[in-house]
């Protein structure tokens, strides 16, 4: 039976995405003494906020990441972690639209930081049963290629991505096969 991870929870941001599959959801915000002061790279010195601007709570934006990471049982930190992107495309189309283009960046952002840079990926595209199998698996391979150029494009070494299409072979669990929430991209995190 496949896992479903995030079907929620979408990342919408390259810390969720970090989170997602590193399990480095920023920890750090959270020490009870505050956060880790931040040390410049190129000066020596850190800087520090007074105590009294010091959260007792973690932002939003790490209440998220950590929502994330606990949706998935096996914790993001072993391969087989899966995401589906909830990326939209033209009707009949692999071109991404502007909110599809929007996710990307941010999933391209998080695979060119330190935490992510040497895992490798796998893009599945999928469709829904609806016209011919032959059009369907087309359709799937050119979407997920449509994500992984974007991504090579961005500056992500193309030897870190798998491509596949698989059609309307993996419909979502519980739903029929011609439902629309089956045509979607997903990334699984394969080392």
């Amino acid at each position: 039976m496949r896992t479903l991870a995030l079907s929620l929870l979408v990342p919408a941001t390259p810390d969720d995405y970090v989170c997602t599959f590193s399990g480095d959801c920023g920890e750090d915000e959270a020490r009870p003494d505050g956060p880790r002061p931040r040390i410049s790279a190129t000066r020596g010195f850190s800087l520090s906020r007074p105590d009294n601007e010091r959260a007792a709570t973690p932002a939003p934006r790490q209440r998220r990441a950590r929502n994330l990471a606990a949706s998935s049982p096996a914790a993001a930190q072993t391969p087989g972690q899966r995401v589906n992107m909830r990326l939209t495309f033209e009707t009949g189309s692999a071109n991404l639209t502007p909110a599809a283009r929007t996710q990307a960046e941010a999933f391209a952002s998080a695979l060119l930081r330190p935490q992510l840079r040497n895992m490798r990926f796998q893009i599945e595209g999928h469709t829904d049963s609806v016209g011919s199998r032959a059009r369907n698996l087309d359709l799937s391979q050119r979407r997920a290629e449509t994500l992984a150029d974007f991504l090579v494009r961005a500056g992500v070494d193309r030897t870190r991505l798998i491509v596949r299409g698989y059609g309307p072979d993996q419909p979502l669990p519980g739903l029929s096969g011609t439902a629309g929430e089956n045509r979607r991209v997903e990334v699984v995190r394969i080392s």
